[in-house]
């Protein structure tokens, strides 16, 4: 029974799964996403949440206010309740979106310095 191996991308060492520093140039060996790249997936993703909550809560209202003559009001009457929703959203991207950066990453093994 073989022990998979990797190579450094750097200076082409071999080591096997599981270790955290590359013996031939003394790089960090990261398994899977870093925290930096899940959190910036994150944080783009709840921004897009965000903006897509505050059209379904405000835009949808004002389109039909114009364009069908509704007297709807802005939030659905909800005042400032109607941020609520739009901050949920903003979570769910979040979570969305880091997640989504871990599994785009899951078994990979990568090498920096």
């Amino acid at each position: 029974m073989s022990a998979e191996t990797f190579t450094c991308g750097h200076c082409h060492y071999e080591f096997n799964s599981g270790v955290t520093t590359c013996q031939g140039c003394l790089g960090t060996v990261i398994w899977g996403a870093t925290q930096h790249e899940m959190h910036q997936a994150g944080v783009f993703m709840a921004i897009v949440g965000a903006v897509i909550g505050a059209l379904l809560m405000f835009g949808i209202p004002a389109a039909f206010n114009k364009y069908l003559g509704t007297a709807l009001t802005l939030g659905y009457g909800f005042g400032f309740g109607a941020l609520i929703p739009v901050g949920i959203m903003g979570m769910l991207g979040y979570f969305w979106g880091s997640n989504k950066a871990a599994k785009e990453h899951r078994g990979e093994c990568r090498t920096f310095r």
